[in-house]
């Protein structure tokens, strides 16, 4: 499933296979149809022919955009090759802009380290854990969040720069 919002730009994007050969399915005719959930055609109609991909040949590609929330499905067809359908979901727009998030960056800065931050590896200055929240748009400040966590920086080592997991404490 493909999850956009109102008016944004999402891709389409088919592979063909010849099923005889494994081979990708080069120089088709590809094109695709937007409808509603329930089958119903849209109006006006979004259809069209993908073009081919320059960079992978079998690959078949464009961009569309849909004003109005709800359930779709994206239908491709190419003569000799499978059907494909894939659902959308255009959500409202200010379902998730309603709320603004916020990430603080959290170094290490004590001198001795802390159980935690000796079993992560973490270096003196570097990220130890990151604090996330999230606030309505409507509230003046982040005294009231919605919801708040953090997420711990882990390191192979005490000389890297940087984390290669971000996670739980231990």
């Amino acid at each position: 499933m493909i999850k956009v919002d109102e008016n944004e730009q999402f891709p389409i994007v088919v592979a063909l296979i010849d099923e005889t050969t494994g081979m990708p399915g080069t120089g088709q005719t590809v094109y695709y149809e937007i409808r509603g959930a329930d089958d119903s055609f849209l109006t006006p109609p979004i259809s069209g022919i993908l073009p081919e991909s320059a960079v992978e040949g079998g690959v078949y590609r464009t961009t569309a955009t849909i004003a109005d929330a709800g359930e779709y499905v994206i239908y491709a067809t190419c003569s000799g090759f499978v059907t494909s359908a894939e659902d959308l979901l255009v959500i409202p727009e200010t379902a998730y802009k309603a709320h603004n998030v916020s990430v603080e960056d959290v170094p290490r800065t004590n001198a001795v380290a802390t159980a935690s931050q000796t079993a992560r590896n973490v270096p003196m200055n570097k990220t130890d854990y990151i604090i996330h929240r999230i606030k309505l748009s409507t509230d003046p400040d982040w005294t009231g969040t919605v919801t708040s966590g953090i997420i711990y920086a882990h390191y192979r080592n005490i000389s890297d720069d940087l984390p290669y997991l971000m996670g739980g404490p231990f």
